[in-house]
């Protein structure tokens, strides 16, 4: 009987080697195997370093309850004195709101941001010791949290949290600075949200505190970019009043690294206003765009660039200063036939109608460039019609005012 048993595991096996073996041998030397591996499998070599065992991803998360139980019991482990309670419920939360779903019903049901906030704020006035990195913790969960419309409306009216984010991208805290400025990102890129932060003052006063602390600073994390041409896009005579026109200016002129990728749109941003025209003009901008297109000057991407031209020549000033650089349509030709990049492609379509406003130019346009602008393949919708409003503007007699 026993015979017959061990025949039933280990069926090739049994087939291939059934004269040279018994099924039990077979079995015997299988289950010693497989111990082998099990055994080993944890401390596999790899470049450059060993595996870490699987076993110590369990060592932070918490145990999760079943269904809708999962989220009660985490907030009440986070309120846990024990450190190492409170880290595994933190963490295990961070991934638990992962879940849309979760994440909305933590925010409206059992109030997660207050809780959160609370034991954010113990941590940062260090009314309680940091035993794990609980504070990067945090932030990852308000960052999933600031993704809600709900959830970033509530963080947006924590002022002593806004004042925190800001103050970590201040000093430059090392992981943290980049989860700060994401959540602040997705604060201001909801429009109900934005007008929650802009009615403070003191949000544009600090991250204006943040770029004037050194104007020389090469690198800031991306989203503290994006953060700020939020702002800008609806405030830009505020932000021209905190200096954001000259750090950004001399940013531009000093050429320091990646000048002409977010630099450059945030101080495009700044020329939708009558006062950042006027010191557009004073500034000669049109003589510095022309000298970022020369070739001594490297750049990967004219995207921003344009748009600094197209939001300066709102101006007579400038239309008439751009009489004196013939070349200047040349520039933007030679970019519309992008593959890759629809807005950039956009953009020059609406440079050179700007610029055409000018009769010399408009000659110019269409004695170099009327034939590449009729062959051009658009890569979307909105710059087809902003082609097609080019041609038939160009099709125009240079006296008609129809």
């Amino acid at each position: 009987m026993w015979e017959q048993l061990e025949k039933y595991r280990n069926h090739f096996l049994q087939y291939e080697i059934k004269d040279v073996m018994k099924p039990s041998s077979i079995n015997c030397l299988q289950n010693t195997e497989w111990r082998t591996l099990m055994n080993t499998r944890d401390f596999c070599k790899c470049f450059p370093q060993r595996c870490p065992p699987s076993s110590t991803y369990f060592e932070d998360r918490a145990q999760l309850a079943y269904g809708d139980f999962a989220l009660p019991k985490l907030l009440k482990e986070m309120d846990s004195s024990v450190s190492l309670t409170h880290w595994r419920a933190i963490v295990s939360l961070s991934e638990f709101l992962l879940n849309p779903l979760n994440a909305q019903r933590a925010i409206l049901e059992l109030d997660i941001i207050r809780k959160v906030k609370n034991a954010f704020m113990r941590m940062r006035l260090e009314f309680h010791a940091s035993h794990y990195n609980e504070v990067e913790t945090y932030l990852k969960i308000f960052n999933i949290l600031s993704r809600n419309m709900i959830g970033a409306e509530r963080i947006a009216n924590c002022k002593c949290l806004r004042i925190e984010f800001y103050k970590i991208l201040k000093n430059k805290e090392y992981l943290k600075d980049d989860l700060a400025a994401e959540i602040l990102f997705n604060l201001t890129s909801k429009p109900k949200v934005l007008g929650i932060v802009l009615a403070d003052p003191e949000n544009f006063e600090s991250v204006a505190d943040i770029f004037k602390q050194d104007p020389c600073r090469p690198f800031y994390p991306v989203y503290l970019w994006h953060h700020l041409c939020n702002m800008l896009e609806v405030a830009p005579e505020q932000g021209i009043e905190l200096g954001f026109f000259e750090l950004l200016h001399s940013r531009i002129v000093n050429r320091l690294p990646k000048f002409w990728d977010m630099n450059s749109k945030a101080f495009a941003l700044l020329l939708r206003c009558g006062e950042g025209q006027r010191r557009f003009d004073n500034v000669d901008g049109i003589k510095m765009i022309y000298e970022v297109f020369s070739p001594q000057v490297q750049v990967d991407n004219y995207e921003n660039v344009v748009l600094i031209l197209l939001n300066g020549l709102h101006s007579k000033r400038s239309l008439w200063r751009s009489r004196e650089f013939t070349v200047l349509p040349c520039h933007l030709g030679r970019r519309l036939s992008s593959e890759t990049n629809p807005r950039l492609q956009l953009y020059c379509l609406k440079g050179l109608r700007e610029l055409s406003v000018m009769p010399c130019i408009k000659r110019y346009i269409i004695a170099n460039w009327l034939e590449e602008i009729r062959q051009l393949v658009c890569l979307d919708a909105e710059a087809e019609c902003a082609r097609d409003s080019l041609l038939n503007w160009l099709r125009r007699d240079i006296a008609d005012s129809s």
